[in-house]
């Protein structure tokens, strides 16, 4: 019994300083933030920590990580359970609806791996593995979007999944920088199904 219990523990130990982490990094700013303000927030001791992770910058990639699952789960769970298949820009805006609770969250992290990536060489490089991985996961995502909506792209499904990604991000920054600018809502209401349905074309077509 002893076998089984303490690996579960450790789990649940790692997911509640991964939980905590998240809150902590998006208020402070990965930089000022300390493996004291880690087990502070989650209500552990340092040696808890270090049974789990090696550094703050570990958490932060594994949080991102986990976030990114997260906030790619949600949008395949909205494209795959949408009753009004027939519109793109339906099928897009259920998705972004399904990660508007989390998206802001997700930005700030993504945003502070990108920074530690461009100062840490070796971060980097642990990064990178992450990001393509997230980006199969997308993929996967915008394959299933467009089953839903019996079309095939014109482009490689990758660079498509890359491009609407891009206008996402920039629709974030937006929303960031100048909360009350209309177009950040517009790229996502009406360019990215223009996108979508311009290098789309119906199966019965292809």
């Amino acid at each position: 019994m002893t076998e089984v219990k303490a690996p579960r523990r450790r789990t649940n130990t790692r997911a509640r300083l991964l939980a905590a982490a998240v809150d902590v990094f998006v208020e402070r700013g990965a930089r000022r933030v300390t493996v004291d303000d880690l087990v502070s927030a989650a209500g552990y001791t340092r040696g808890a920590f270090y049974s789990n992770f090696g550094s703050v910058e570990e958490v932060l990639l594994e949080a991102f990580k986990e976030e990114s699952e997260r906030l790619i789960e949600a949008v395949r769970t909205a494209v795959a359970e949408h009753s009004d298949a027939d519109s793109s820009g339906s099928l897009i805006r259920a998705a972004f609806d399904a990660v508007g609770p989390m998206q802001d969250r997700w930005y700030v992290l993504q945003s502070e791996v990108v920074l530690q990536s461009l100062r840490d060489p070796d971060a980097r490089e642990i990064s990178s593995a992450t990001f393509t991985a997230l980006s199969e996961q997308l993929v996967e995502v915008v394959e299933l979007a467009l089953d839903r909506l019996d079309c095939t792209s014109t482009m490689p499904t990758d660079l498509l999944a890359q491009t609407m990604m891009g206008v996402f991000l920039h629709s974030l920054t937006m929303r960031t920088i100048r909360p009350d600018d209309p177009r950040a809502d517009r790229l996502l209401d009406d360019a990215l199904p223009q996108i979508l349905d311009g290098v789309s074309i119906p199966r019965t077509s292809a």
